[in-house]
């Protein structure tokens, strides 16, 4: 089941494979949600839209389709953007925001 000790997903049971995504789609939301929280109170509280501005612009990248601008962008104007590169943009973003951070 595991090669070189990473876990096979083609090698793992359909009702394992869905467990696995579930939780990857559980922790992109919280994570989502909690930097987007984050980037609000910076923008509306603390008026830091330096900081606040990028926070919340990744939380938009990396959250799953109902919430996240993805689904919007292949709806609306046909764009896809692959998970690999929203992760990518939202590193990026977080980047930025670290650096203006008082």
């Amino acid at each position: 089941m595991k090669t070189n000790g990473f876990v096979d997903k083609m090698q793992m049971a359909p009702d394992q494979r869905l467990r696995f995504q579930k939780g990857g789609l559980f922790f992109l939301s919280a994570f989502g949600i909690y930097l987007g929280l984050q980037g609000l109170y910076l923008i509306l509280v603390s008026r830091n839209l330096l900081a606040g501005i990028p926070l919340f612009l990744a939380a938009l990248m990396i959250a799953p389709p109902p919430v996240g601008i993805s689904e919007m962008l292949r709806s609306s104007f046909g764009i896809n953007i692959p998970m690999y590169k929203r992760i990518g943009i939202a590193i990026i973003m977080l980047s930025i925001s670290w650096i203006f951070l008082p």
